[in-house]
């Protein structure tokens, strides 16, 4: 039940010091999108001090996706208009081609060989129009291809986000339904990652996820996969690998997370995982096979965290 005594409170507090930074600070900061940062990440933090649970960066991450899939689909639609111009182009172009040689062939009273040389300077002029349209359907093409990836990649950590994975694990398992495929994933939580932020704070906890996700990346192969799943969660899928072969991978990564400090402004920060894995079974579908994993995971924390459970 919400109080609405307790969301005025938060409301006035937010603004008291939102009008702080404003009077005090605003003058001093020359780029306004760093005042606008600045104001936002305050009232959020005023959200979560008063025990309220918002991540700004996926709140602002879920508002923008709609915007960015729009904004992909309408460059796709615009790519495919362009390319059937110029497909329309080309085919006129080879009609007058096939025209040069029928007049060049008849015998009259007109200057054959002038008109045709006017067709032709025509159809070098358009062909020349035709590559530059080819030219910016790959510059546009290449554009979009980058514009999605940038929507599939994590803005912190750099890894594949979620919507990313669910795509990528629904090609993956397509063949699935016929037979069983050499394919596990592990999901993996950082132990008390609140109590990081709490006592260190966001900053620090932002470094943490940083520097796993480097760990994560540097130790699986090329064709194996990190993803940020939400929060403080990742997700690996080790493709083209036996359970045997990932459980080393992974539990080489335990054992590194539990060896070492991180340094963060002189105090040290000690963290653990805890890890669910699961390897694919026949007729498994994403969902399937995440939920899974995700059930591992948990009886990895119920039984103590800092450790691997195997489903």
């Amino acid at each position: 039940m919400v109080d609405p005594q307790k969301l005025e409170e938060l409301l006035k507090k937010s603004c008291h010091r939102i009008e702080s930074i404003i009077n005090n600070e605003a003058g001093k900061i020359k780029d306004e999108s760093l005042v606008v940062k600045k104001i936002i990440d305050t009232f959020f933090k005023e959200l979560e001090a008063s025990g309220y649970s918002l991540d700004i960066e996926e709140y602002l991450a879920d508002k923008l996706e709609p915007r960015s899939k729009e904004c992909i689909n309408i460059a796709k639609e615009s790519l495919e208009s362009f390319k059937e111009s110029n497909k329309h182009i080309e085919d006129l172009t080879r009609e007058h081609i096939v025209e040069i040689e029928k007049i060049s062939e008849e015998e009259n009273e007109i200057d054959v060989l002038s008109f045709k040389n006017r067709l032709e300077l025509f159809q070098h002029d358009l062909l020349s129009e035709l590559q530059k349209a080819n030219d910016t359907i790959r510059s546009l093409e290449q554009e979009v291809e980058e514009l999605q990836k940038l929507s599939n990649i994590d803005p912190l950590t750099k890894l594949y986000n979620r919507k990313a994975l669910e795509a990528e694990l629904e090609e993956l398992l397509r063949p699935s339904k016929e037979r069983k495929l050499d394919l596990v994933i592990v999901m993996i939580d950082v132990d008390d990652f609140k109590r990081v932020n709490d006592t260190y704070g966001h900053i620090a906890g932002d470094k943490v996820l940083l520097f796993l996700a480097k760990l994560l990346k540097n130790s699986i192969r090329e064709y194996d996969r990190a993803y940020r799943y939400g929060g403080e969660e990742f997700l690996v899928i080790f493709n083209r690998a036996t359970k045997e072969s990932a459980k080393k991978v992974t539990e080489r990564i335990l054992n590194l997370i539990r060896n070492n400090k991180l340094i963060y402004k002189n105090k040290t920060i000690q963290i653990t995982l805890s890890m669910g894995m699961t390897e694919h079974q026949k007729g498994d579908t994403a969902e399937s096979l995440i939920e899974r994993a995700d059930a591992a995971l948990y009886e990895a924390k119920k039984n103590g965290k800092d450790q691997l459970v195997i489903r």
